[in-house]
C-alpha cells in the first residue's frame, strides 16, 4: 500500500503547491525567446475554445448525472440503474478533458482531488453507509468521493440485479442512496463552481491578460499542469496499476475506474485531451494558435526537426500504445503486460519532450516535482 499513499500524498502536496500561484505574474521570465508572438491570442484561444467550452460541457454533463442519480434513488431499477452509468461515463470523461486546468477556480476547488483520486476506499465507503455519518468536505475522505466513489456505487455489485437490491431491499438502502446523491451532487456543485470561476467570476478575463511565461503566470500555470496532467496518465493509470513501481507485481484493482471497466476509455480520452491543449484544438476540431505554434515560433529544434512535430508525433505513439491493448486494463495488466509497458514508456517519452525541451524553449519554470526522476 506504499505506493498508494505515496501517490495521495504527491497528489495533496501538488495541489497545495498549485493553491500558492495564481494567474499574475509578469515580472520575471516573461521575454518572448525570439521576437515577438501573440501570446495573448493563444491565451484567448484556450480560454474561450477550450477551457470555457469544456468546463460549460463538463458542468453540464455532471448535472444531468446528478439528475439521473436522483431518478435511480427515487425509483431504483435496471432501467434507472442503466440511466445512471450512463450519465456517470459521459460526465468522467467529460472531466478527462478539464483535469488539465488545476489553476484558478479549479485549484480553489481543489478539482482533481475531490474528484479523481483513485483506488477509492471500498470499506470506508460501507462504513460510512452504515453509520450514515461521514463529511465529504473533510480531507480524510479524499478517496471515499469523486468519480472513483461514483464507480464503485454503481458498479460494485457482481450483477446488476444485485446493484438494484444494493439500494432496495438491502437493509443499508436507503443511507447508501443517500451516500450516492451525495456524492454525485458534490462532483456537479464543483464543477459548476470551477465553470462559474471562469465565467461570472471574470476568470478568463484574468488569464487572458496574463500573458507572461514567469512562475504564476497563465502560460506557466498552463505548461505546468500540461505536463502534471500528462505525470498522473503516465503514473496513476498506467504505471502503478502495472507494477511500474513495485517490481512488476501488478495492482489491476488500483486503474481509474475498476469497476465498471472502463478505465482504458478513460486513459485514451486523457491522451486526447492532452494532445488537444498542446496544439490548441478545440473540441470542434478548430486548431487555433497554441503552445506547438509558440515552440515553431521561437524555431524550437529536436532532432534535425521542430520540437512541436517531436511532441506531436510523440502523442500519437502513446495513443496508438494504448489503442493496442485490448480488453479492461485491469485484465491487460495481466494478461498483456508488454502491451502495457508500451503505453507507460510512450508516456515517458512524452513527458521527457514537454517537461524538459518544451519549457526550455519557451522559458518557463517547472513548479512541480514528482519521484521518478523524468
Amino acid at each position: 500500500m506504499r505506493h498508494m499513499k505515496l501517490f495521495k500524498t504527491y497528489t495533496a502536496a501538488m495541489a497545495c503547491l498549485f493553491a500558492l500561484a495564481g494567474c499574475g505574474s509578469e515580472s520575471e521570465g516573461d521575454t518572448d525567446p525570439k521576437g515577438e508572438f501573440d501570446r495573448q491570442a493563444m491565451l484567448a484561444n484556450y480560454a474561450d475554445n477550450l477551457v470555457v467550452p469544456g468546463y460549460e460541457a463538463f458542468a453540464t454533463k455532471a448535472k444531468a448525472m446528478e439528475a439521473a442519480v436522483a431518478a435511480f434513488t427515487g425509483e431504483p431499477s435496471a432501467a434507472t440503474l442503466a440511466a445512471a452509468r450512463a450519465a456517470y461515463q459521459q460526465a468522467y470523461m467529460a472531466w478527462q478533458g478539464v483535469s488539465i486546468y488545476e489553476f484558478g477556480p479549479a485549484d480553489e476547488q481543489m478539482l482533481r482531488n475531490n474528484l479523481n483520486i483513485y483506488p477509492t476506499a471500498a470499506s470506508k465507503i460501507e462504513s460510512n453507509i452504515a453509520s450514515g455519518s461521514y463529511d465529504l468536505q473533510a480531507a480524510a475522505s479524499l478517496d471515499v468521493k469523486g468519480f472513483p466513489a461514483l464507480d464503485y456505487l454503481l458498479y460494485g455489485a457482481p450483477s446488476q440485479e444485485g446493484e438494484v437490491a444494493l439500494y432496495t431491499t438491502d437493509a443499508g438502502a436507503a443511507n447508501r442512496k443517500q451516500y450516492l446523491q451525495d456524492v454525485a451532487s458534490l462532483v456537479s456543485h464543483r464543477a459548476e463552481a470551477v465553470y462559474n470561476g471562469w465565467t461570472s467570476g471574470n476568470y478568463a478575463d484574468t488569464f487572458e491578460q496574463a500573458a507572461g511565461t514567469a512562475v504564476g503566470s497563465a502560460i506557466g500555470n498552463l505548461v505546468n499542469q500540461l505536463n502534471y496532467d500528462i505525470d498522473l496518465t503516465k503514473r496513476a493509470k498506467v504505471g502503478f496499476p502495472s507494477g511500474r513501481f513495485t517490481a512488476g507485481s501488478a495492482f489491476p484493482e488500483k486503474v481509474e475506474a475498476y469497476y465498471s471497466g472502463t478505465s482504458l476509455k478513460l486513459l485514451k480520452q486523457a491522451i486526447r485531451a492532452e494532445k488537444a491543449v498542446f496544439m490548441g484544438q478545440s473540441a470542434s476540431g478548430t486548431n487555433g494558435p497554441g503552445l506547438d505554434d509558440y515552440l515553431d515560433h521561437v524555431e524550437a529544434p529536436y532532432n534535425g526537426g521542430l520540437l512541436s512535430e517531436a511532441i506531436e508525433a510523440q502523442f500519437d505513439a502513446a495513443l496508438a500504445a494504448a489503442e493496442a491493448v485490448q480488453g479492461p486494463l485491469s485484465e491487460a495488466v495481466n494478461t498483456q503486460p508488454e502491451a502495457v509497458t508500451k503505453v507507460y514508456d510512450a508516456m515517458q517519452k512524452l513527458i521527457v519532450l514537454t517537461k524538459t525541451d518544451m519549457p526550455a524553449a519557451l522559458g518557463v519554470t517547472i513548479t512541480y516535482t514528482d519521484n521518478d526522476g523524468d
